[in-house]
């Protein structure tokens, strides 16, 4: 239900998705201008020196993905004696900059904090367009509820945003392992290959429900009740007594792998050009989601359509089992 509630809320309002995607557009503007100015001239230095050279003559990338097969058993023994030479110099030369190389590192880890942060504000906004929408049917202008919400929206994305990169890093690192160890486990190179892929996979996109499911209800609190960043995160927490966490990551599941199929068959069928529009889908319809997810456990009447409004079911007696089948 709450699935089927966030595609329909979605189509109502599918003009949002543009201005979505003009604001996605300007993010990875700031984060061209950013790389421009702190990665790209330390990265055209490390890439245009000799050592680097030499390994890109050779089959690098082949030989890695076959060294990452191997696991970590014979991994360096997976290169030809002359990419290992290679490397060896190359990791000279990088330790010779180290100092560049940490810089490096730091602006690339800024840069995708910056980046996050801003879409983060620009999700605190459209959620909040969202939230008027099925609160009250207002059409609001996106510029005047981001400059209202900037304060809030800052505050819980400076929490969110580092607990989230935290997470999302130990996570791959956890399913790079898993996929390491089933490959070493399985003896059938073939199987192993594909039994790594699917179960590694698997583990990334139940976690990503997972993280979802944890935090659904802090944003919404915010925005919807306007509770402070302490309430929303005790209410988002607080599952004791009640029976959403297992709808709510079955929704997100189904949601985060169906997200995935169609950008993936977009991207292939129109050689990218439909992710303009899928990309901004998908980040709307997890608001979407959320909210209806919200609005449905709170018990919250809300407007699905301009002229449809779905009300909260009573809890069902002997004597109103029947009264609650028309909940529009």
């Amino acid at each position: 239900m709450i699935f089927k509630n966030a595609i329909h809320l979605l189509i109502s309002h599918f003009g949002l998705t543009f201005k979505f995607l003009l604001y996605k557009v300007i993010v990875l503007a700031v984060a061209a201008a950013l790389s421009a100015a702190f990665v790209y001239p330390t990265l055209q230095f490390l890439l245009s020196s000799a050592e680097f050279a030499a390994v890109a003559k050779g089959d690098f990338f082949g030989e890695l993905l076959g060294a990452l097969f191997s696991g970590s058993e014979g991994f360096w023994s997976s290169f030809s004696p002359e990419m290992q030479t290679s490397l060896r110099s190359f990791g000279s030369f990088l330790a010779d900059n180290a100092s560049r190389l940490a810089l490096l590192g730091v602006a690339v880890a800024a840069i995708l904090l910056v980046v996050r942060f801003l879409n983060g504000l620009g999700n605190f906004a459209f959620g909040s367009l969202i939230d008027s929408r099925m609160s009250s049917n207002a059409k609001l202008s996106f510029s005047g509820v981001y400059i209202r919400n900037l304060g809030r929206a800052a505050l819980w994305h400076l929490v969110y945003v580092p607990l989230t990169f935290v997470y999302d890093v130990l996570v791959l690192a956890v399913c790079y392992l898993f996929f390491v160890v089933l490959f070493s486990v399985i003896s059938v190179p073939a199987i192993a290959a594909v039994a790594s892929l699917m179960l590694s996979v698997a583990l990334f996109l139940a976690s990503q429900a997972v993280k979802l499911t944890l935090f659904s209800h802090a944003a919404p609190a915010m925005i919807t009740d306007r509770l402070r960043l302490r309430a929303a995160f005790k209410k988002s927490f607080s599952f004791k007594g009640e029976k959403r966490f297992g709808p709510l990551f079955s929704t997100y599941l189904v949601t985060v792998i169906a997200i995935m199929c169609v950008n993936v068959l977009c991207a292939f069928a129109t050689f990218g050009a439909a992710l303009l529009v899928t990309v901004p889908v998908s980040y709307l319809i997890m608001l979407c989601v959320q909210f209806v997810g919200y609005y449905t456990f709170e018990k919250k009447k809300y407007f699905l359509t301009e002229d449809t409004v779905i009300r909260p079911k009573e809890e069902k007696t002997n004597d109103n089992y029947y009264d609650d089948f028309d909940e529009v």
